[in-house]
């Protein structure tokens, strides 16, 4: 139908742009010798691949083949792998390329209007993964196989946020390695799946859908005449059912079949069947039956009349045969038809529709369906079109069909709608500019103000006839052909072929007769005036932007300085002895008295601060000083204030106000505190290292003393014992000379930072060794060593050595400081918080308990500094903890000691963070 069969009571207004029809001379510019380059995959079946012989094949590249035969270009089909293909393309060494994973979107590539086709996706897994049916189910274990720059991986790195490997493999690969257990998941189109795994015989693998949505596959290429031109074709193909005979052969095959109809085998057999329980019926039962075969007749007659009455005719289609006969009336052949010869009498506009009905009826998709229609009653040189209506059911194997002929209303209809022109002059004689389009799109008429507007004449009717609206510039890509929904845009309106250069306001308005969309009309106004005056208050609003901008940019840097300098802008009033004090530049914060604002000072501070300040405004010179708060109104505890001003003045020269800055210069005064702290610490390191010295003069002699008396002395003794015994006396004093060389070295190293190295060990192991070795410092026959091993088996990672370090410490410690009772080593898992902040970890706790003297309350604090020996007369450098405290910082660990007091023992202890690997315990 077209529009003119409906009334123009419901005209919206509507605008015309127009583009001058481009057309390209590919004749020159493609030829046999330099045909048209496609890029294609070579390995995407049934949409593109190469066959066995190495030639092009697929839906694709039949599709296009057909186009370009249609439309005289010769063309070339280059086959790659398609990361290969893209960048092929990409580097301009092909024309066109088929894409799927929607890389070019954006200028300088122009996609086609048309989908070719669209692209599902399937997840496949081996039998022993487990199901996925989200991407979000899949963890870090989990390895995901793509194909590199196809649709799938382009979805995933442009939309989803995935922290899982992802390994790029070409399908066989992946499938393969899938087949075999080397890989768990696979994701890849439906079509090239199925292909792909009945081509490897892989049918152990399972596939599940998953949430990534189809894909489309559409042309790109960089010449925008070529890809309209493929798209006209494409529309003519898929009008024609061209298109749905090729989809068919790589998508269906099983729709293609042989047209040859079996209807008279079928009706003879029929007859015979039927003559056959005829004669049985009649022999049988005709008494009994009798009165219910006349009234199966009479409401058979009922029926038939009624039929006949209303016009209407009945078709039965058997989907099993593919053949149409006629159940009541002659529409068809008494012989009837097959689907195939039915569709060809079916106008081309209703063909796709009416078969794709059928089609779902065919699959159990709909039970019923209605639709109007039209048959060519006439030969195909003189057709002789027929508007049916029909109301379809289906019944087992049987699509019944009840059809009317409605020619005739549909004629009354058109006569009917010749009475709307009379509404016309509504039309014409409206103050907007409008026009109307049919619901494809076609031109049907405009208005006089239209006219105006667009400078028409004539002589450009052909071009507004020919234009469709959404080939129109202004609406091309905006407003798709049967859109429902109304667009409002202000654009600029040029048309070159009329001359018309205006600025409009248009408005598109779907009109629609029930649910059926019958035209679009168009309203438009002038606003060229209007965007003038526009763009002038534009440009003035635009400076005054700029002043404000410019306005604000001082402000921020003002209000960038107050903030990060801590500073209070403040305005003393003598006239209301009111002060006001604020951190913004633009409003005014706190407002106080001067006694007030001084009222935190120290109170020895207070009176002399404000007696100073009103000499300064009785003399009206600046002020400048430095107080000490105990608290403001903004800071609840001490800061220090550096608060300056200056008298400011009115035009007559007399001075109204102080204005100045207070500024928070607590982190300043502090870090002077803090630097005589340091400055007295240093002073008192240096009489330390003096004294140091001098300790270590005596801590090195007295071992040196024994080892060369002794070894004096070994000569001349006479038994074994007493040999031995001095033997041993010089190993202890040796021992101890290196333990103090040791701590020396350390100490003078401390400065920098220690080098730690961990390294994957079995803690467990290495402690029983460094337990093996610490055993033999305990010669004391009243003191036990107690190893406190919790862990059968503690694979970590740390620096075995530095630990030895720390250990041997504080078993040299506690055995100086042990005369009886034991010393038990141990240590145990446990998560503690990084020294620096930063969080919590895993970690060991290594511990030395003793009961020795024990150190008193007030010296614990200082036990782990330099040169701090709690005992005068026990050997040592006062360096050993100092070293165990560096190694704890350098790990990012803990160190300290528990103690009641003196004559109650002490531990030792120290955390350390360390990845727990394996941890077995006894349990």
């Amino acid at each position: 139908m077209t529009i003119r069969n409906t009334y123009a009571l419901t005209i919206v207004f509507l605008l015309m742009l127009f583009c001058q029809p481009a057309s390209a001379q590919y004749n020159q510019r493609y030829s046999k010798d330099t045909p048209l380059q496609i890029v294609c995959d070579w390995d995407f079946a049934p949409y593109e691949y190469s066959d066995n012989s190495g030639e092009p094949d697929g839906y694709n590249i039949e599709l296009l083949q057909n186009i370009f035969k249609k439309i005289d270009i010769p063309c070339r089909f280059i086959l790659k792998e398609w990361s290969e293909a893209t960048q092929a393309f990409e580097r301009h060494e092909a024309d066109l390329i088929i894409d799927r994973s929607g890389h070019y979107q954006t200028p300088p590539y122009i996609w086609s209007t048309n989908i070719l086709n669209f692209y599902k996706v399937l997840l496949v897994r081996s039998k022993n993964a487990r199901p996925v049916s989200q991407l979000s189910q899949l963890t870090k274990d989990d390895t995901l196989i793509l194909k590199r720059n196809g649709y799938v991986s382009t979805h995933i790195i442009k939309e989803r946020q995935m922290d899982i490997p992802i390994v790029y493999h070409s399908p066989k690969e992946a499938l393969a390695g899938i087949s075999d257990g080397r890989y768990s998941y696979f994701i890849w189109g439906e079509e090239p799946l199925m292909w792909k795994k009945k081509e490897l015989a892989l049918d152990s693998l399972i596939t599940s859908p998953v949430d990534i949505p189809d894909g489309v596959i559409r042309i790109v290429g960089y010449d925008k005449q070529l890809i309209d031109a493929i798209d006209n074709e494409f529309a003519r193909m898929e009008q024609s059912g061209e298109l749905q005979q090729i989809h068919d052969k790589w998508f269906h095959p099983e729709r293609i079949h042989d047209n040859t109809s079996p209807v008279a085998i079928f009706v003879l057999a029929g007859v015979v069947i039927v003559v056959i329980i005829i004669l049985l019926l009649t022999r049988l039962v005709k008494a009994r039956v009798q009165n219910a075969v006349d009234k199966s007749a009479d409401i058979n007659n009922m029926m038939q009349q009624a039929l006949k009455m209303g016009n209407y005719y009945v078709l039965a289609f058997d989907t099993v045969s593919q053949t149409i006969r006629n159940v009541h009336g002659h529409l068809l052949p008494d012989e009837g038809c097959t689907s195939e010869q039915f569709l060809s009498r079916i106008h081309p506009d209703d063909r796709n529709e009416l078969y794709n009905n059928v089609a779902a009826m065919v699959r159990g998709k709909q039970s019923q369906w209605q639709y109007t229609w039209r048959m060519n009653m006439g030969s195909q040189s003189e057709p002789d079109w027929h508007w049916f209506q029909s109301t379809s059911a289906r019944q087992d194997s049987l699509i019944l069909d009840t059809v009317k002929d409605v020619t005739h209303e549909v004629e009354e209809q058109r006569i009917n709608s010749e009475i709307s022109t009379k509404y016309m002059k509504i039309f014409e004689t409206n103050l907007m500019a409008m026009s109307v389009f049919d619901k494809d799109g076609r031109f049907i008429d405009m208005n006089e103000n239209m006219r105006i507007l667009c400078n028409y004449s004539p002589r450009y009717k052909e071009l507004f006839r020919t234009t469709r609206l959404f080939d129109i510039p202004l609406i091309k890509d905006r407003y798709p052909s049967g859109s429902r929904h109304v667009l409002h845009v202000c654009q600029h309106m040029r048309i070159a072929e009329t001359g018309a250069d205006r600025y409009v306001e248009l408005r598109i308005t779907p009109a629609f007769s029930g649910d059926q969309l019958q035209y679009y009309v168009i309203t438009c106004r002038d606003v060229t005036e209007e965007r003038i005056m526009t763009l002038s208050l534009q440009r003035h609003n635009l400076e005054m932007e700029k002043t404000g901008a410019a306005i604000n940019q001082y402000e921020s840097q003002l209000q960038y300085l107050l903030n990060n300098t801590q500073m209070f802008i403040w305005n003393y009033y003598p006239d209301t002895d009111k002060i006001v004090y604020t951190h913004s530049s633009r409003s005014n914060q706190f407002f106080e008295t001067l006694e007030e604002f001084f009222r935190g000072l120290d109170n020895e501070d207070h009176e002399a601060t404000l007696a100073d300040i009103h000499a300064c405004v009785r003399d009206q010179r600046p002020y400048d000083a430095i107080h000490h708060y105990q608290y403001t109104p903004l800071e609840p505890h001490p800061v220090w204030y550096a608060i300056s001003g200056i008298p400011t003045y009115n035009r007559d020269g007399r001075m109204t106000n102080y204005f100045g800055i207070a500024r928070n210069i607590t982190v300043l005064m502090e870090a002077q505190q803090r630097l005589r702290v340091e400055t007295s610490r240093a002073e008192n390191s240096g009489l330390m290292k003096s004294a140091f010295l001098a300790n270590m003069t005596h801590e090195i002699r007295t071992p040196l003393n024994a080892i060369v008396g002794f070894s004096d002395l070994l000569p001349v003794v006479d038994t074994k014992e007493e040999r031995i015994e001095f033997i041993r006396i010089i190993r202890n004093n040796c021992d101890m000379l290196m333990r103090l060389i040791n701590d020396i070295l350390e100490a003078s190293s401390m400065g920098q930072d220690l080098a730690i190295r961990p390294e994957q060990v079995d803690f467990s192991q290495v402690f029983d060794d460094i337990c093996q070795t610490l055993a033999q410092r305990i010669q004391q026959p009243g003191v036990e060593f107690i190893k406190d091993n919790p862990y059968p088996s503690c694979v970590t990672k740390l620096d075995k050595g530095r630990v030895q370090q720390v250990l041997t410490n504080f078993v040299t410690n506690a055995v100086k400081y042990t005369s009886e009772g034991h010393i038990r080593v141990g240590y145990h898992w446990d998560n503690r918080a990084l020294a620096d902040g930063s969080g919590s970890a895993d970690g060991l706790v290594f511990y030395c308990q003793d009961t020795g003297a024990g150190i008193p309350p007030e010296k614990q604090a200082s036990i782990f500094e330099r040169f701090v020996k709690l005992d005068d007369f026990v050997q040592g450098t006062g360096l050993g903890l100092s070293i165990c405290r560096s190694i704890a910082d350098r790990c990012n660990g803990h160190i300290g000691v528990t103690s009641e007091g003196l004559g109650h023992g002490s531990t030792f202890w120290m955390w350390i963070p360390c990845p727990i690997c394996k941890l077995f315990t006894n349990h």
